[in-house]
């Protein structure tokens, strides 16, 4: 495993090439004191409820309630986040990437775009990854417009990011 990216221990950083749901039933298997074996991963989309795309999940064999889980793919990399506080989500951007799909209009809240008027590509990206983080935490992910959601009422972290890459965590 990798070290942990946060004061928590709540997200990894991993080679995108890994197994997304080998290291989240492992982590969430560590977190519960169980063998892998015993944990079940798979996804959940709100929006058809497809189980081949959409949220992960994570909980152990027998039981109904879910170990908050989130990952993100980004390039080369695969960052997860689990965490036993509360729902979770982790986001992993490329700064250059974000530079080409940037629209003021769609990514910011009106309160927020008079203060971002001047943000440079990197501060861009932060607040992209940030809202990411937090509609995965929220489970509605790109239901939600990211213009209707107001960083100012989640709490969001931002985290060590590889080269051009920034990181953000979002806890409720």
């Amino acid at each position: 495993m990798t070290a942990p990216l946060d004061a928590a221990g709540i997200v990894r950083l991993h080679r995108v090439e890994e197994d997304p749901d080998a290291i989240l039933r492992a982590r969430v298997a560590e977190l519960l004191g169980l063998p892998p074996t015993d944990v079940l991963v798979g996804r959940s989309c709100p929006r058809c409820g497809s189980s081949s795309h959409g949220r992960p999940w994570a909980r152990a064999r027998g039981r109904r309630d879910e170990v908050p889980v989130s990952l993100t793919r980004c390039g080369e990399h695969l960052m997860t986040a689990v965490n036993p506080g509360g729902p979770v989500g982790v986001d992993l951007e490329s700064i250059a990437a974000v530079g080409r799909g940037w629209s003021p209009e769609l990514m910011l809240h009106p309160s927020e775009r008079a203060a971002a008027a001047r943000a440079d590509p990197p501060e861009r990206a932060v607040l992209w990854a940030r809202k990411e983080a937090v509609l995965k935490a929220l489970g509605t992910g790109m239901q939600t417009p990211m213009s209707e959601l107001r960083l100012a009422d989640f709490a969001v972290e931002d985290l060590p990011a590889p080269p051009g890459h920034v990181a953000a965590l979002a806890r409720l």
